[in-house]
């Protein structure tokens, strides 16, 4: 989605619930756009898919765009719900999960707070960014437009 909020294009991706592969399928959904006019990539948390976790850093690397993760509410007790739920490779979770950065809370102008995780950019950057995509609520317009795609999608596959 254009800052003006036109949409001008999308792209469909999956991950694996309680897998490890949401980095590479948000990498691989960039490179198969294959455009040059992308300006940053912005994810609906960095937490996805039942403990998929994120890697912020690594999608960066590997895009070279400034990578922006939003969400309603932080992961209390995240450690403790890795070592408890994936005892085989919690750790390793929890490595990606720290190198992602901070948890910083922003107020937006409709008066609802989001946490935000942030990389390739400054957070003066990241405030305009999703103030300016939010006009309504607390969810910016390419991530709600986003999950009313996703659930026409969960719909369809599954039936209900």
């Amino acid at each position: 989605m254009r800052a003006d909020l036109i949409i001008d294009g999308m792209i469909y991706g999956e991950t694996t619930v309680r897998g490890m592969d949401a980095s590479d399928a948000i990498i691989a959904m960039v490179r198969h756009l294959s455009r040059d006019d992308l300006n940053g990539i912005l994810l609906h948390g960095s937490v996805i898919a039942g403990y998929n976790i994120v890697d912020l850093p690594r999608i960066h690397q590997k895009t070279k765009l400034p990578v922006i993760s939003i969400t309603k509410e932080p992961h209390e007790d995240l450690q403790t719900h890795l070592e408890s739920t994936f005892p085989s490779d919690w750790k390793t979770r929890w490595e990606i999960a720290c190198r992602n950065g901070p948890i910083q809370p922003l107020t937006l102008n409709t008066k609802s707070t989001v946490f935000v995780q942030f990389i390739g950019c400054d957070w003066d950057t990241v405030k305009g960014v999703i103030k300016r995509l939010t006009r309504f609520g607390g969810v910016p317009e390419p991530i709600r437009i986003a999950r009313l795609l996703a659930r026409v999608i969960v719909t369809q596959q599954t039936g209900v």
